[in-house]
């Protein structure tokens, strides 16, 4: 598979662990790709609602841009139909200038219509198990859909966290708070060789979540040394001066290994907010201007098998990774005990 510069990107994004609010601009050729891309959002074109929130979002983020910031934002960016600020953001549309201010816009609108869908969650009566379950059976679809396709997918596995494995992990962190976990729902992706890996990727940006919600800073990558990927291909060492950032940049950007995995234990770890579109029979009419989309976290983990194989022995394997947690929650729990027992 050959990936389109768009591609290269949204998989560098993830790779790198960085976000879209520093991109300065969007790669979308056609209407249709901006409409596949709001599809992952949740989002249908042909849906007058959901035409209808595009706009209040544009609307919610020339007034942040005008009244905060003095901007003046052109005024056919704000006339035009809102899809097509995203062909104005590639410069399909307009000139440089209306790709910068779409750009504004479009990032604001992405935050925006963020902190309306945890709005929106608040209010439905639908249980934190119900949303999890919608997520879960988007993921399994795309498994299986790729099993289907005859992709090189060797093992796949998910599902929300044992309350026992949340347990250990809050009382493990010095922030010891649920809302700082972001991975009670975890998806694991085997595949058979390094070189998938950048093919799931790419996939996973095009068919399961929009790349625009991967949690920033919250990516462990130990497999695929992007830069060195790029150099190895004449097509895509064409385009590197056409990349958001300089080769190299993701030496600086990956966060360290666990504290508790093996020291060599290696893999692919990132953390998405993926959109989950609410049936309308759970939508009351008050809610209406929240949209229709809330989002769930979900912890993505890949691998290659022979890798994965390799994290199965000696100091890498889990139970050695289980035990040194547990080591460190006694330690936590058990301050104080030398005290407790010259009292008895």
């Amino acid at each position: 598979m050959t990936l389109s510069l768009a591609q290269l990107e949204q998989v560098r994004l993830i790779l790198r662990g960085g976000s879209v609010v520093d991109w300065y601009r969007l790669r979308f050729d056609s209407l249709d790709d901006v409409r596949g891309f709001l599809a992952l959002q949740g989002g249908d074109l042909d849906d007058p609602a959901d035409l209808a929130r595009l706009e209040h979002l544009r609307g919610e983020a020339a007034r942040y841009l005008t009244d905060e910031h003095g901007y003046k934002v052109p005024p056919e960016l704000l006339s035009c139909d809102a899809v097509d600020l995203f062909l104005f953001a590639s410069e399909r549309r307009g000139r440089r200038r209306d790709r910068f201010f779409a750009c504004l816009l479009l990032k604001v609108m992405h935050i925006v219509h963020h902190i309306e869908a945890r709005e929106l969650a608040y209010r439905l009566p639908l249980s934190q198990a119900a949303l999890f379950d919608l997520l879960v059976d988007k993921v399994d679809v795309f498994a299986a859909r790729l099993q289907a396709d005859g992709f090189p997918l060797v093992r796949y596995t998910g599902g929300q966290k044992s309350t026992t494995s949340l347990l250990t992990k809050l009382l493990v962190k010095k922030e010891h708070h649920a809302a700082a976990i972001h991975d009670r729902v975890r998806f694991r992706f085997v595949v058979r060789r390094t070189f998938d890996l950048v093919e799931l990727l790419a996939r996973m940006t095009r068919e399961l979540f929009p790349f625009n919600y991967v949690a920033p800073a919250q990516t462990v990558n130990h497999l695929v040394n992007f830069t060195a990927f790029v150099e190895s291909q004449p097509a895509y060492r064409a385009w590197a001066a056409d990349l958001q950032l300089e080769l190299g940049e993701e030496d600086q950007a990956l966060r360290p290994l666990n504290e508790f995995s093996g020291p060599s234990y290696a893999v692919i770890n990132f953390v998405v907010d993926v959109p989950l579109r609410i049936p309308d029979a759970a939508l009351s009419a008050s809610d209406a201007s929240l949209g229709r989309v809330v989002f769930a976290l979900a912890e993505f983990q890949i691998v290659d098998e022979v890798t994965d194989d390799q994290n199965e022995v000696g100091e890498n394997r889990h139970d050695r990774y289980r035990a040194r947690q547990l080591g460190i929650v006694r330690e936590r729990l058990e301050r104080g005990k030398r005290g407790a027992r010259d009292d008895a």
